[in-house]
């Protein structure tokens, strides 16, 4: 009867995580605030190095962050509340963000982050959204940077909310190129006026628990890098030579032992114990305190299939 309690407490504790996982999301009154979530930067060839949004000098009236888990910590996630206002189905044709004069060390941040071909990540609702800082015209390919190419920044963003009832179930972030501004010349005070503008869009064929499909097919950011099987080769290689190094010096130590135990008559084989004969006697022996120590092992077995759960 108790192990029949014990098995019905824990399905209903797997029901509630998966009801409480796959809930049917929040819901939103008209006008009612959404929280645009900016979180990081980071070259878009090398999608592991990230940086937080604001490195770089973008409009911000408070860098008030919000809390992220420790998974999120992991993967390099830093979200932070950005100044862009938007409210549930309330459309922004044109909206001014903040004008801002840069100094020459500000512009070589954003000069460089546009020549690595930079790209930020932004959340609304939970639902990711990419874009690139900026651009590079004239650049040859073969040649590298040249005295002609122009660097642009896009100071604009357009949001484009998919909406279904009174749930958020796409958003999509773009930028325009003619409103770029050019950054090329890097002087103090050089003035730019950031601008977003906002679309609703209806989506009576997306439900909420379907809004992430399009993001199993599609992705913004490369989720692996350029495979160098040269490296790998070499590395599998020297691999390969160490544990054969390793396995002819064993070899040559247990033969060793082995025709020296063969020589030894059964009488003094029991008292002459040395090498790695010598292991059995730790091995097989109890431990003082079985109790702590089977404790310990069950719990921190516990705590590592639940942190493994979690992340």
């Amino acid at each position: 009867m108790t192990e029949r309690k014990m098995f019905l407490c824990v399905c209903l504790g797997w029901i509630t995580m998966i009801t409480w996982a796959g809930g049917p999301g929040p819901h939103y009154q008209p006008h009612e605030e959404l929280k645009v979530i900016a979180n990081k930067v980071g070259p878009f060839n090398n999608p592991s190095e990230t940086y937080e949004y604001y490195s770089l000098p973008f409009c911000s009236k408070s860098k008030k962050k919000r809390y992220d888990d420790f998974g999120e910590r992991l993967t390099g996630d830093r979200k932070v509340a950005s100044p862009y206002e938007i409210t549930f189905l309330d459309p922004v044709p044109w909206r001014l963000l903040c004008e801002r004069a840069f100094t020459k060390r500000e512009l070589k941040l954003f000069t460089k982050a546009i020549e690595n071909d930079y790209y930020f990540e932004m959340y609304i609702d939970d639902l990711p959204m990419w874009g690139y800082v900026g651009e590079v015209e004239g650049e040859d390919v073969l040649l590298g940077h040249l005295e002609t190419v122009r660097r642009y920044i896009y100071p604009h963003l357009h949001f484009s909310v998919g909406y279904n009832g009174d749930q958020v179930v796409s958003v999509n972030v773009s930028t325009n190129p003619q409103r770029k501004v050019d950054i090329t010349d890097e002087f103090d005070g050089t003035e730019v006026s950031f601008s977003y503008s906002v679309e609703w869009v209806p989506r009576p064929d997306l439900k909420w628990g379907q809004r992430m499909s399009r993001y199993h097919d599609s992705r913004f950011v490369p989720g692996t890098f350029e495979i160098h099987w040269l490296s790998i080769i070499n590395s599998f290689v020297l691999v390969l030579l160490l544990t054969a190094f390793l396995t002819i010096i064993m070899m040559r130590v247990l033969k060793n032992d082995f025709s020296r135990y063969m020589e030894v008559e059964e009488d003094e084989l029991g008292e002459e114990e040395t090498g790695w004969k010598l292991i059995n006697g730790d091995v097989f022996r109890f431990p003082p305190f079985s109790n702590i120590l089977c404790a310990l092992l069950g719990a921190g077995a516990h705590l590592f299939i639940l942190t493994f759960l979690l992340l």
